[in-house]
This record gives C-alpha cells, structure tokens and sequence, in this order.
C-alpha cells in the first residue's frame, strides 16, 4: 500500500477536498448511524476519516467521534473542524489504523468510501482489529465497491478540479483502479486501486475476522448518459453498497 499516501495528498492538492464546511452529503452519511444503530449518542471510531467533513457531522449529531487519518494535510483539516466544534466531541488522530494502538472500545466503527486499499489479507486483518475495538453490541459501517460497476466504468476519464482523471479495472485482482494527474501532465500520474468485493465474497472474507454480516443496504450510481448521481439504485446497479457487520458468537 505503498501508493496510499501520494495519492490522498496529490488527490487533495489538485482538487481541494480540506475546503469548505460540513455539506449536506457529510451529513446525509452521518445519519446512517441512526439508521443502521439506533437513536441516542455513540462512541464512534471513523477510519480514513480524510478531511474530517463526515467526522464532524456525526459530532453534529452528539455523537463522541475518534477519527483516524494518515495524511497529515487531511488530518490537519478534520482537526480545524474539530476545534471549531463548541461540543469538543470530536477527535483526530493522525496515524496508520493498520498499525495504531487503540485500546477503547467503540459503538461504531465506520470506514466510508476507502475499504480495499489492501490485499485480502490486509482487509481480513483490518477486519479483525474492528472486531477488537467494537463494545459487545457494537457494530461497523463500511462502503464497499462493487466489481460491476468498477468493470463498466473501464477506460472513462473526465477532467476534476485541477487534474484528468481515468479509471480502470483489473479484471483479474477484481480491483478498480482510479487514475489521477495534472492536465496536460500524465507522466506525474498518481493511482488508487481498491478491491471490489460482492456480498458473496465478502462473507466469506470475514470467515475468522470475529465478525459477521448484519445488513446489505445498496448505494447509489452515476448516470454518465444524464450526468447526474442517482442516490439509490438496486444493488446490481449500485457503485457500492453499504454494510452492518456486528461481533459474531464464538
């Protein structure tokens, strides 16, 4: 995962995520916890917490929020909306959650839009550290791409803020692969590539993690015909699909 921190920083710096306040999309992701976990505040744990936008809005809604964030820029931003927050309810870590000691225990694990960084084995490995940070009725939230639409989107590019963008599929490591550079400068080319898993195969990633699949909720979907995004679409159609996984008996 060599990768990972280049791109989050080349990523930023060309399009300009650490700008700006909370928005409604930060917030709508935050409300998921009411959805999947129930009413009232919680102990949260947010992964790859980037700018700190969703961290925040879920500190909006009361809840205690630690966020983990490896890129120092990233983090620097979550924790100037940390400070702005009068609640004090909100956290930053800049770290490796891979490798980071934590030694609470957690309501709420989430990880949006980034599981699939790793190799199977880094996820199963993941998995079973989210398993040792979850209270005894705790659960985690994470996006998971799907290879269906990873394989359709193959070879389609656009321009983003300050850079082109390109995304591909690796058909063979079932890995979508988003490619970023400066216009007109391909040859300074940054790249992430995730692993996409399908419900089927991702029970049968947490085999021995400590976890099982609690709920399948389907995400949303670009319409490229329209140019627009579509919030909710049948998971055969869905970009990623959100999951509830809880601690599974022995």
């Amino acid at each position: 995962m060599h990768w990972v921190r280049e791109f989050y920083e080349k990523q930023n710096e060309w399009f300009h995520f650490d700008k700006g306040d909370v928005s409604d999309a930060h917030r709508e992701k935050a409300a998921l916890i009411e959805e999947f976990v129930g009413s009232g505040p919680k102990r949260v744990l947010e992964l790859g917490a980037g700018t700190g936008h969703v961290a925040a809005a879920m500190a909006d809604l009361g809840h205690t929020v630690t966020a983990v964030e490896l890129v120092p820029t990233l983090a620097a931003h979550a924790q100037k909306l940390a400070s702005s927050r009068t609640s004090q309810k909100m956290g930053v870590i800049n770290d490796d959650f891979y490798a980071i000691p934590l030694e609470d225990n957690f309501d709420v694990v989430c990880y949006w839009d980034g599981f699939g960084i790793g190799t199977d084995d880094d996820q199963w490995r993941l998995l079973q550290r989210i398993a040792s940070w979850l209270a005894p009725t705790g659960y985690a939230l994470m996006d998971i791409g799907t290879p269906w639409y990873a394989a359709s989107v193959d070879g389609r590019g656009w321009e983003v803020g300050e850079a082109e963008r390109q995304y591909s599929f690796d058909a063979d490591g079932c890995r979508w692969e988003d490619t970023w550079w400066p216009k007109g400068q391909p040859d300074q080319a940054v790249k992430q590539s995730i692993r996409c898993y399908s419900p089927a195969d991702f029970r049968m990633l947490l085999v021995g993690t400590g976890l099982k699949l609690v709920h399948v909720k389907p995400g949303g979907t670009m319409d490229w015909e329209e140019g627009k995004w579509l919030p909710s679409v049948p998971l055969k159609k869905s970009m990623f699909y959100t999951v509830q996984v809880g601690p599974s008996p022995v």
